[in-house]
Formats: C-alpha cells, sequence, structure tokens
C-alpha cells in the first residue's frame, strides 16, 4: 500500500476534547456502526475538517479507521497532500480503471504514531450522481465495512447536489454539520427530510463555529431533531469545506 502525507492540523485543546466526545457519542449511538456519512447543507462549514478529525481520533484508539473523498465533484482533498501523490481515486475505480487495492492510501503521522487509510476522490467526474448510485460502489462499502472498524465518508453538501442522500442509502448512520448562525433552520429541515426519505438513521449534528463569545449560544444544541449536538469554536476552519 502506498504512503502519503496529509496536512496535520493542531486543534486548539477545547476542539479536540469535543472531537472526543464526537467520537464518543457515535461509540454510543448503537451496535454495528461501521460506515458513517458526513455532510453538511451548503460549502464552507467545516465537514471535511471534522470528518478527517473524527477518523484521526478513532485511530488514535488503535481502530482501523478509513476516510473517503465522495466529493466528486469539488474535491479539496488534494490540498490537504503535503507529501506524496495519489495516482488513482474514487473515479478511477467506478469508472473501471484500476482495482480497489489501487485507490486504497495509507496515511501515517510519525509525531503521533498513528496511521488510517484514505481513498481520494480522484478526477472530477461529468457524471458523479450515476457513478455514486452505481452498484458498484454500494458493493465496496460493504467490502470496506467487513475490513474496517470505521469507514467515514465525506459527501458533497446536500442542499445543493443529492449524492449524500444516494450515499446514506448505503451506510449505517448519518452525522450533519452545520455551522453556527449561518445557516436558515429552514434549510436544516429540509437537508434533514431529504436524509430521512433516504432511509437513512440520522446519528446527530456537529454544531461547528460555535462563537464562544456569545454566552447566549449555548454549546448544546437542540431543535433540529437530531440526538446530539456539539460545538465547535474558535473560528477553526473559517475556508474549509
Amino acid at each position: 500500500m502506498l504512503e502519503i502525507t496529509l496536512e496535520k492540523k493542531y486543534l486548539p485543546f477545547a476542539m479536540a476534547e469535543e472531537i472526543k466526545n464526537l467520537r464518543t457519542g457515535i461509540s454510543f449511538s448503537g451496535e454495528n456502526l461501521k460506515t458513517l456519512l458526513f455532510t453538511s447543507c451548503t460549502p464552507n462549514e467545516g465537514k471535511s475538517t471534522i470528518a478527517l478529525e473524527t477518523v484521526r481520533s478513532f485511530a488514535e484508539l488503535g481502530k482501523k479507521t478509513l476516510y473517503i473523498d465522495c466529493d466528486l465533484r469539488k474535491s479539496i482533498f488534494n490540498s490537504r497532500v503535503v507529501e506524496g501523490k495519489p495516482k488513482y481515486g474514487l473515479t478511477h475505480f467506478l469508472t473501471g480503471q484500476c482495482d480497489l487495492d489501487d485507490i486504497i492510501y495509507r496515511n501515517y503521522d510519525r509525531e503521533d504514531d498513528i496511521e488510517f487509510d484514505v481513498i481520494p476522490s480522484g478526477p472530477v467526474s461529468n457524471s458523479p450522481t450515476e457513478l455514486i448510485a452505481s452498484g458498484k460502489f454500494e458493493s465496496i462499502l460493504k467490502e470496506l465495512r467487513e475490513e474496517y472498524d470505521i469507514v467515514i465518508i465525506d459527501s458533497p453538501p446536500l442542499a445543493s447536489v443529492g449524492d449524500a442522500a444516494i450515499i446514506s442509502a448505503f451506510v449505517d448512520g448519518a452525522i450533519l454539520v452545520v455551522e453556527a448562525g449561518n445557516v436558515d433552520y429552514r434549510l436544516i429541515q429540509k437537508v434533514r427530510d431529504k436524509l430521512s426519505a433516504s432511509g437513512a438513521r440520522i446519528l446527530g449534528v456537529v454544531l461547528n463555529k460555535v462563537d464562544k463569545s456569545n454566552k447566549g449560544y449555548g454549546y448544546y444544541k437542540r431543535g433540529y431533531g437530531y440526538g446530539y449536538g456539539y460545538g465547535y469554536g474558535y473560528g477553526y476552519g473559517q475556508n474549509e469545506q
């Protein structure tokens, strides 16, 4: 397996602790939860950062973890690679250009001595919805589910395109990342309804980019119809997808 090195984020202490809380929340959300979808309503809510940090957090426990970049339209994954260059990605596999083993890369953090695997999205596709909806994608998720303890799938924002709703039908649970104070609650409800209509098991919402200076904006946020919510502050990931 080829190795790459991803950019490492040095999280503020409070955010690092809340990522651990998110990991715990996932672990206690039910038995046999292995494939998880992370999505958001709109771009730049911090979804990809939260998804990758959750993968890292599970890896810290010694879990065999995998991150799949399923944004076949506008991926930012390559901007996070600081060493190595992925040759193949998910679009290559789904279009029959390579084998599954060719698109799985090992990310090893030498400083913290942890590792997890990643599948990049590959080149932008002209027909991403068709590729995601293919039986080939569903079948590899079933295969990867047997091989890994945790598989986290990072999908495009659901209010923009329907890819996440398709993927959610194939996974054990879905988590919605919402930027605090920047997304209308009606849009959040619309995205929730799309996930529910696909048959997804919605585990919860991550309330991201919480302004901790606003004491009236609580850390624990209810009202969206999800099981739990976590707040992250410090303006981290302001320009992250």
